[in-house]
């Protein structure tokens, strides 16, 4: 039975898309999906075949033939829960744009953006946070971008998210089975509600202190060299990224304002950034520059701070994240003496210059093996149940066993809404309008 005969299904509209990227490659799809999905791809391809069979159709388009493969996927076992057909064909601009002008002409309606897995959402194919797994691969800048997507679209965290709710649930419906009779509650059992209380708090509270290196891990990460000037950083600039790309001089400011440039780095992607020396004094120009390397420096996700081994040691006046300490210009011949935890880079002649790359690397797959899967929405949400959890405790430790229960029940709510869930079904519509606003048409 497909959808066009079966009464369960809603009556909404056909939705056609380019299912795949830019329709210049050598195959674009174009997806239809909905009630009319089967009539409209008869309509183009004359008879379909069986269920999931991918066959090569003439597609009427206008006056004219275009040869295809069509597949017809009946819901409610489709990605979208709904039937769907996919048109295969030859790429191209105007080839494409004319295939889906004939399927709205014959009823269909244009997909917005992140229409096809809203419905799949809706149809309960997939999760909230398994739709953002989805979109999230679309995006992914990095490898570590895309390991994390694809976990969270797997299903990774939502697997989590439940456990914990359902300890939460049953947690709550043993404290309210006593809240009659709260005298006769054995301290043996608070204490083991105390106990698994704290547990399930630590474990939210693990997910929010790894958010930020998941965050990192997922960008491309900065990379700002700063230090006094004529330290040699530009020369590590260079010699890092394989090319001269920053100017390099032996008087002091000659680099006036910061410079970028991508780091292909061991597998992670970087944006390494040259600073102007840090020092008192200098023209207005050069105390901008230096200003602006405050700035870089604030941002840094990992902080090269060169200091060249023939002129004086200074303090180090930055706070980042992960610093790499680098003492430069040991290939002219002047010598300082070793300081714990100083890579030696000589970048003119190449000497240390590997090991830079190396520490930049660990600094990095650092934060990949520390990160949460999470995205920002689901980090609020978990914040605001571990805010639950945290009433909870003290309520117990009040002995308050109804506003205890009541606590443990909102920071259950509080983890479903993670999966796209609330007390009266799926989430409000303006969360779903912003997740799935940033999803691409076709998806």
């Amino acid at each position: 039975m497909t959808s066009e005969s079966r009464p369960d299904v809603p009556s909404r509209g056909t939705l056609v898309g380019v299912a795949t990227g830019t329709p210049d490659g050598g195959v674009a799809i174009v997806r239809l999906s909905g009630a009319r999905a089967f009539a409209i791809g008869r309509a183009l391809a004359g008879e379909l075949a069986a269920p999931r069979m991918l066959v090569r159709r003439p597609l009427r388009i206008g006056g004219s033939v275009e040869q295809g493969l069509v597949v017809a996927m009946p819901g409610p076992g489709s990605f979208t829960g709904e039937d769907v057909v996919e048109l295969h064909l030859h790429a191209g601009v105007r080839n494409v744009a004319a295939v889906v002008t004939a399927c709205l002409a014959h009823g269909a309606v244009a997909a917005g953006p992140g229409d096809f897995t809203r419905r799949a959402f809706e149809a309960g194919r997939l999760s909230l946070d398994e739709a953002e797994g989805i979109a999230a691969i679309i995006g992914a800048q990095t490898d570590a971008a895309l390991q994390q997507a694809r976990r969270l679209a797997a299903g990774e965290l939502g697997r989590r998210v439940d456990a914990l709710a359902q300890s939460l649930l049953e947690l709550r419906a043993e404290v309210e089975a006593n809240l009659d009779f709260p005298e006769d509650v054995e301290d043996v059992a608070r204490a083991s509600w105390r106990a698994a209380l704290a547990e399930m708090r630590a474990e939210i509270d693990g997910w929010l202190a790894r958010f930020e290196a998941g965050r990192r891990s997922r960008e491309r990460a900065r990379v700002v060299l700063a230090g006094p000037p004529n330290a040699g950083k530009s020369s590590l600039f260079n010699a890092l990224l394989g090319r001269p790309r920053a100017i390099v001089a032996e008087v002091p400011g000659t680099t006036r304002d910061y410079v970028e440039a991508e780091l292909e780095l061991l597998g992670h992607a970087c944006m390494l950034v040259d600073t102007a020396g840090l020092r008192d004094g200098g023209d207005p120009i050069e105390r901008a520059g230096i200003e602006r390397t405050r700035d870089q420096v604030e941002g840094a996700d990992v902080l090269l701070w060169v200091e060249a081994a023939d002129a004086e040691a200074v303090p180090l006046v930055a706070d980042a994240r992960a610093i790499v300490e680098i003492e430069s210009k040991r290939d002219l011949g002047t010598r300082r003496g070793d300081r714990l935890g100083v890579i030696v880079a000589g970048a003119r002649c190449g000497e240390g210059v590997e090991a830079v790359r190396t520490a930049i690397a660990q600094l990095v797959e650092r934060d990949a093996a520390q990160a949460w899967i999470g995205l920002a929405r689901h980090r609020d949400r978990a914040s605001e149940a571990a805010d639950e959890l945290r009433r909870a405790q003290e309520q117990l430790e009040a002995d308050a066993l109804e506003l205890a229960a009541f606590h443990l029940g909102a920071a259950a709510v509080r983890l479903a809404e993670i999966r796209g869930r609330s007390v009266l079904g799926p989430v409000g519509e303006d969360v779903l309008a912003q997740v799935f606003a940033r999803f691409c048409i076709g998806k």
